[in-house]
């Protein structure tokens, strides 16, 4: 399974991570959760590579299935290096490749704008798998039958095929939801609209591969490791789709997002001023946040304001608000002039719960609360 997120959240932590490497550039990444479908792998070809393969022994065979399961996550590698390679080609950076559980996904740093773009990332993926599974049978032609070599090609081919055509399934998060996406994007002339009608076939393939697997479970011809896997597959598709859906109708709302309507006003206190004294003069002067000075009246720091909130009434006037302030760095400055995106964008790359808003001549113009854009987004 190949998925292509314009997200920056990772599968998982990037401290969890295996380095394996890197792609012009690009690092990539293998996932603890790699480690489980590969035992599910050696568990379950086990018996097939004994049964294709000539006077094997049980132990050889499981460690021909450990081959496979390291052969099949480095062809997931191939296909989401295809995705990479296109989208670096069209300039869009990737901060990342994982390969995980249930596949591979490429983190493309930025959302894609435009229906071609987006189409030929997606196909990227597939027409990989398919030179592979390409590659792989010209190897099997080439060999003796029921031989080691014989039976890992044969299993290559099959999954790569498997891998390219289920990736092709016209619903998000997969590649084939992307196609559909670029498609209906194209003839409306609205991503969401496209990202609308992918992602609900998205949640209805989801459906049909929990139900086919549970359905299946019943049948001698899987076995319980594939039954899981297509539960968990099934579930993946369905919150991927889900995803999609939720971050589409996020981004066309961030258009109409103002700093301007955002800020709060802001109230200048000295570092030593005390936390029940801070208080009281914002309440006076009805501001809804406090920037810590220098003797200058430079902006030092920002108050958090959960973290102020927190300090027991009876230790107030001994606690100075630098105490509660975090230091301000150049993330945590924002020009007034931000919209939409480029507002979000900046808000993302440093998080924080306050932001000290300036205008143009560098004099503070309020404080940006991360709440009261979640809150707006929300609204919106």
């Amino acid at each position: 399974m190949s998925a292509n997120n314009p997200s920056p959240r990772p599968p998982a932590q990037r401290g969890r991570l295996l380095p394996v490497g890197r792609f012009f550039g690009v690092p990539l990444y293998l996932a603890p959760s790699w480690l489980l479908i590969a035992a599910l792998i050696t568990l379950s070809y086990s018996g097939i590579v004994r049964d294709w393969v000539d006077g094997i022994s049980p132990a050889q065979s499981y460690l021909i299935a450990f081959g496979f399961a390291v052969a099949l996550a480095a062809c997931v590698l191939a296909h989401e290096l295809g995705h990479v390679a296109v989208s670096l080609a069209l300039g869009r950076p990737v901060r990342q490749v994982v390969i995980f559980l249930l596949g591979g996904v490429s983190e493309i740093d930025e959302e894609i704008d435009r229906s071609r773009d987006e189409l030929l990332i997606a196909l990227a993926g597939p027409a990989v798998s398919l030179l592979v599974a390409a590659g792989a049978w010209l190897g099997y032609r080439s060999v003796a039958a029921y031989t080691v070599p014989w039976a890992l090609l044969s299993l290559l081919v099959i999954s790569n095929l498997i891998v390219a055509v289920f990736n092709l399934l016209p619903g998000l998060p997969l590649d084939g939801g992307r196609v559909l996406r670029a498609i209906v994007w194209r003839v409306s002339g609205a991503q969401l609209t496209g990202t609308r009608a992918a992602a609900w076939v998205g949640r209805a393939l989801a459906i049909v591969v929990v139900v086919g697997s549970s359905l299946f479970l019943r049948s001698s011809g899987w076995g319980f490791a594939n039954v899981l896997f297509g539960l968990m597959l099934g579930a993946f598709i369905w919150v991927g789709a889900t995803g999609a859906l939720r971050s589409a109708e996020l981004s066309a709302r961030l258009p109409g997002l103002d700093m301007a309507r955002l800020l709060r006003p802001g109230l200048m206190v000295r570092a030593d001023v005390s936390v029940a004294e801070a208080l009281r003069r914002a309440w006076e002067s009805r501001a809804r946040g406090l920037v810590v000075v220098d003797s200058a009246d430079h902006p030092r720091a920002l108050v958090n304001e959960r973290r102020i909130g927190s300090v027991p009434t009876d230790r107030r006037p001994w606690v100075s608000v630098s105490e509660v302030a975090r230091p301000l760095e150049p993330g945590l400055v924002l020009p007034l002039s931000l919209r939409g995106t480029a507002l979000v964008s900046a808000v993302r790359a440093t998080p924080a719960a306050e932001y000290l808003v300036v205008r143009e001549d560098g004099s503070a113009a309020g404080i940006l609360s991360t709440a009261d854009l979640a809150m707006a987004m929300a609204a919106r």
